[in-house]
């Protein structure tokens, strides 16, 4: 019996599978967390230089006199909506009598004192990461992102579990993975609100990327390889609203802790009671079979059956029941003109989607008006994108719903430069609504790109294929603040639209590119490099992907 065979037999997603399924996306919440919380953490509060003689000085006036010091020793500013200067003090001389006197040049300053309004402190007040020092957070946040790389190359094997290559979960299983993950999550999640310095931040930032990672593929895997085929859609978007499920925590509580230290703590602490998945949670089936340990996966699976009310035969095992695949190196697709164009569009496209999702996410608090207001209304635009993949993905299919999400998302986006170069501050919420608007188009895409790549690539290199698409796209996550941020580095409006010009058009052109690759809904997966070659890019029928 094939292990495809068992599944079918325990049902396609049956009260074991989902209970199993929903436990293992709880860590998922937290993954997500993490990364979205830096909106709130690493918040840049306006500011201005501190006084050097007000022992006291807040960014808040105090009264007349502090006024009268401020306007004599704090430069107008010409950029951005400040009144003040954010990193220049005027230079002081003595006069003849001892007073000191503020002159019409200025220096820049070295302490600053920060706004309240909308963070009472956060990681760049603690450190002074202002003026010189601004695109620190932009570090911080891409040593983050590049966890998330570093964790998908290491630490997440291929599906099948093939035996080739240095694969660590291959030989300590998932289980053992997941729970060293969750060890390394909540210890850096927690010890980041105690951290001294960019060094030790960007380390634990790091870690911390990586095991969210590792959490996130593994206990997915665990949780989707007893499903069937016909759920596996469900189940693969379910885990991303999830995901924005965590996009609304965040945004809640950060609401009403505006400390960042409670705030790492409060949404961090939680994490320890994952320590608990070590006895909640199985080993995976397919991975004791590949180890040929069947006795502990047929306890597994005739649990899973008792909990399904189903029946197993008494001898379900066989030394050739995980079929074995061949595979073949992946420099062969590019031998074949048409499969070469195909990858590349698809390995653009992970690159865009993850710059798109990510950086437009942590673009909200560059946007202007609240970052709480926006970044909720985001992870709306988020759920919304996750409903419409559910509704659409199986009726207009993976090519139409790709390109549409792609090219409207990307105009939503570009649009965002119309109302800054021709409006006023009064049309700002144009510019907040195009770009929340795309964000939602972007989530769509990152949906379906998942689903839509493994359709599309052989079998016999699938596993591979899906690797390198993946690698590419956390290359794009891990860009994706430089990109967010610019504002910190190009003054004014431009530099507010910027960000949103260059992901708008980068999603316009692939979604472009995109309608070069063939429609797969309905179709069967090709398992040869032939039967790939043989795709359309329309099918004359949508119940067949060979055409006559």
């Amino acid at each position: 019996m094939k292990f495809e065979d068992i599944v079918t037999l325990l049902g396609e997603f049956g009260p074991y599978q989902k209970r199993l399924y929903f436990l293992l996306c709880i860590p998922m919440i937290s993954s997500g967390v993490q990364i979205m919380m830096t909106v709130f953490t690493l918040g840049v509060p306006d500011h201005r230089c501190a006084l050097p003689d007000w022992y006291n000085d807040t960014y808040a006036i105090q009264g007349e006199q502090h006024a009268r010091a401020i306007n004599a020793a704090i430069p107008l500013s010409n950029e951005g909506t400040q009144l003040y200067s954010s990193c220049f003090i005027n230079n002081v001389i003595n006069g003849t009598n001892g007073d000191a006197f503020y002159t019409n040049t200025s220096r820049k300053c070295e302490k600053w004192v920060y706004a309240t309004d909308m963070f009472s402190s956060t990681i760049v007040t603690k450190f002074g990461w202002v003026c010189d020092l601004q695109l620190t957070k932009t570090h911080a946040q891409t040593l983050l992102m590049l966890g998330l790389l570093v964790g998908s190359v290491l630490l997440l094997p291929p599906a099948d579990l093939p035996a080739y290559g240095l694969c660590l979960i291959c030989s300590i299983g998932r289980k053992k993975m997941i729970m060293v993950s969750v060890i390394l999550h909540i210890v850096t999640a927690i010890s980041t609100a105690f951290v001294p310095s960019f060094q030790f931040l960007g380390l634990l930032y790091c870690i911390n990327g990586m095991s969210g990672m590792a959490i996130w593929g593994n206990a997915f895997v665990v949780g989707v390889e007893l499903v069937g085929p016909s759920k596996r859609v469900l189940t693969g978007i379910v885990c991303e609203i999830l995901w924005t499920c965590g996009s609304f925590i965040t945004a809640t509580l950060a609401y009403f802790v505006r400390d960042w230290q409670r705030l790492q703590l409060i949404l961090s602490v939680p994490t320890i009671l994952f320590v608990a998945y070590y006895w909640l949670m199985p080993e995976s089936p397919r991975w004791l079979i590949s180890k040929k340990k069947y006795e502990e996966a047929d306890r597994i699976l005739r649990h899973a059956a008792k909990v399904n009310k189903k029946s197993l035969p008494f001898d379900i095992f066989s030394e050739d029941m995980l079929e074995q695949k061949t595979e073949e190196p992946l420099w062969r697709i590019f031998a074949y003109p048409n499969l070469a164009v195909r990858s590349l569009v698809m390995i653009f496209n992970w690159f865009v989607v993850s710059i798109g999702f990510y950086g437009l996410g942590l673009n909200v608090a560059n946007l202007g008006g609240s970052v709480y207001t926006n970044f909720f209304i985001s992870s709306v635009a988020e759920l919304v994108g996750h409903v419409a993949s559910l509704l659409l993905l199986d009726r207009i299919g993976r090519k139409s719903f790709l390109c549409t999400t792609m090219i409207l998302g990307g105009l939503c986006c570009t649009a965002t430069i119309l109302p800054v170069l021709y409006g006023d501050v009064s049309l700002s919420w144009l510019t907040i609504a195009l770009a929340l608007t795309g964000r939602g188009f972007a989530v769509a895409s990152f949906d379906v790109i998942w689903l839509y790549s493994s359709e599309l690539f052989p079998t016999v290199i699938r596993n591979s294929a899906l690797a390198a698409a993946n690698i590419f796209g956390r290359a794009g996550g891990t860009i994706s603040p430089y990109i967010a941020n610019l504002a910190l580095v190009i003054s004014g409006d431009f530099g507010r639209a910027l960000p949103l010009l260059i992901f708008g058009t980068s999603m316009v052109l692939a979604g472009l590119a995109a309608l070069a690759l063939p429609e797969t809904r309905k179709a069967p997966l090709p398992d040869t490099i032939d039967d790939a070659r043989q795709m359309k890019r329309r099918n004359r029928h949508p119940d067949s992907v060979y055409p006559l």
